[in-house]
């Protein structure tokens, strides 16, 4: 969900940057995003999608994040005395160490020495879709009964 309107889903196209977190977006900007992430005054912290939708979002996200598999209650109950600002930082961790991997991964691919070999993938992409529309389309022709063109 949406980290600035939480009853929001997490959208490329919301019109502020602060309400996602890119895979591609540094360790220090999933940092500042979490910490500007809309929460409540409330004390503790609860799971409650219902009554306190930006601190669920801040557990569900550190659940899906989270090595150990543990469900967004778990991680409330380990996390009650925790402040707010502990918790956000306690989440932006897991949330950079989860997508490590794939950042060294995006990191490598996307250096511009590689650029020919993504430009080969999405030919050979390409190409197979062409293949599979093209079987399709004859299949369609064949039951509307136009016959090959």
């Amino acid at each position: 969900m949406s980290l600035k309107e939480p009853l929001l889903k997490m959208s490329k196209s919301h019109v502020d940057p602060r309400s996602r977190i890119l895979l591609n977006d540094s360790s220090e900007t999933i940092q500042m995003k979490i910490r500007a992430a809309l929460t409540d005054s409330v004390e503790g912290i609860s799971y409650s999608p219902t009554n306190r939708p930006g601190v669920s979002n801040l557990l569900t996200l550190r659940a899906c994040m989270d090595e150990n598999a543990i469900s967004e209650e778990q991680i409330a109950m380990e996390s009650q005395a925790l402040s707010m600002r502990a918790f956000k930082e306690e989440v932006a961790t897991t949330i950079i160490k989860g997508i490590r991997d794939i950042k060294v991964k995006y990191d490598y691919y996307i250096h511009p020495t590689r650029k020919q070999y993504l430009l080969d993938v999405a030919a050979l992409g390409n190409h197979k879709a062409r293949l599979m529309a093209e079987e399709t389309m004859a299949q369609v022709r064949d039951m509307v009964g136009t016959g090959p063109l």
